[in-house]
């Protein structure tokens, strides 16, 4: 054969012949178990408040009741308590209310209802009618304190229901 003709086995030799590129893995491993570190060791556990069982009714006739633009409107039933905390600007407590008695916070929240009310009621059901600037740790503070006193059932209605109540 001539010079400048090579025949295919010799090509493919030739390129399987040359040295491959290296490829760095040690600083993708590195920044896996970085990231791994990171995510563990700044994972936090929920906590009691932020888990709120739910029992649901069952009854077709438990369905919320429907106001003229077609929108459900959680209103309190007779037996429940209502707890009306309402915010500032920022979103902290500014007040709080059980059935239109003031309360400090959710301390004395919980000793109202655990020793005052559990006592005296079968069954115990709480209606929060939050502001809605009211900052999510606040409202699980109430809810932790809910929890807390026994309260069988918690529900969340809408501030204007309390206006509409007769």
């Amino acid at each position: 054969m001539g010079r400048g003709t090579r025949s295919p086995r010799e090509r493919r030799r030739r390129i399987n012949d040359e040295p491959a590129a290296p490829f760095p893995v040690t600083p993708m491993l590195d920044m896996a178990f970085q990231l791994l570190a990171f995510f563990i060791l700044t994972f936090e556990a929920p906590t009691r408040e932020a888990r709120i069982d739910l029992y649901l009714p069952a009854v077709a006739m438990a369905l919320p009741k429907m106001d003229e633009t077609g929108a459900t409107v959680a209103t309190p039933s007779s037996g429940d308590f209502v707890l009306q905390a309402r915010a500032d600007p920022n979103g902290k407590l500014l007040s709080l209310d059980l059935n239109n008695r003031p309360l400090l916070g959710p301390s004395e929240l919980y000793e109202v209802l655990h020793d005052r009310i559990r006592p005296r009621v079968k069954v115990l059901n709480v209606s929060i009618m939050a502001d809605d600037r009211l900052r999510y740790e606040e409202a699980a503070r109430l809810l932790g304190a809910c929890a807390a006193a026994g309260v069988d059932s918690i529900r969340l209605a809408d501030t204007e229901a309390l206006e509409r109540r007769p």
